[in-house]
């Protein structure tokens, strides 16, 4: 008897073996709202990478996810419109990683850590640059927009900030300098952004 894996199970039998069917199950194909799809395609039995896109023409994420039966780890669809995909997945406490993935070649995909808002109609995604400024950046350009608070106590600085929106190229937070949660004190700021 001839065989095309010479006697070895396939990726998925083993993967199968190894994670419960739950687990598994997150990693199914899913098809979005618009019409989209995502794939968590195995790479072998204990990593796999994210396709998206037309199902006759799918991209691939250069990124590689290992399986380890965390299912907060895996990518989750967050949102779309016709630019982009978003998906989001949780790396740890405070981690969590957002997947901007352009459905169009000429843009890049981007993977941004702690990001605190965005707004793919307007190509812009916030995010902690560092202990006392929130970086812009545009997905498409990739150019970046530096906005500057006083300095964080905390060692995480995503703390220091109350809430933030982004809308209509507005960023609005509010900025505290304890890290108390309901503090009353507290700095709200509206800036433009240029980019």
């Amino acid at each position: 008897m001839f065989s095309c894996n010479n006697g070895r199970q396939s990726d998925s039998i083993k993967a199968s073996s190894r994670f419960s069917p739950d687990y598994l199950g997150y990693l199914k194909t899913i098809k979005t709202p618009a019409g989209k799809i995502i794939k968590y395609k195995l790479m072998n039995d204990s990593c796999y990478c994210l396709q998206w896109g037309d199902s006759m023409n799918l991209k691939t994420l250069p990124d590689t996810f290992y399986m380890d039966n965390h299912e907060t780890w895996i990518p989750k669809f967050i949102t779309e419109n016709t630019n982009y995909i978003v998906m989001r997945n949780s790396c740890g406490n405070p981690c969590w990683v957002g997947y901007f993935l352009p459905l169009h070649d000429s843009v890049k995909p981007v993977s941004i850590h702690e990001y605190l808002d965005f707004d793919i109609e307007n190509d812009i995604v916030a995010y902690i640059k560092d202990s006392n400024s929130i970086e812009i950046l545009n997905l498409k350009t990739r150019q970046t927009e530096t906005h500057k608070f006083s300095d964080c106590n905390s060692a995480f600085p995503g703390y220091c900030i109350d809430s933030l929106s982004i809308k209509n190229k507005i960023l609005k937070y509010k900025w505290i300098p304890e890290t108390l949660i309901n503090s009353k004190s507290g700095n709200f700021v509206t800036e433009k952004i240029k980019i």
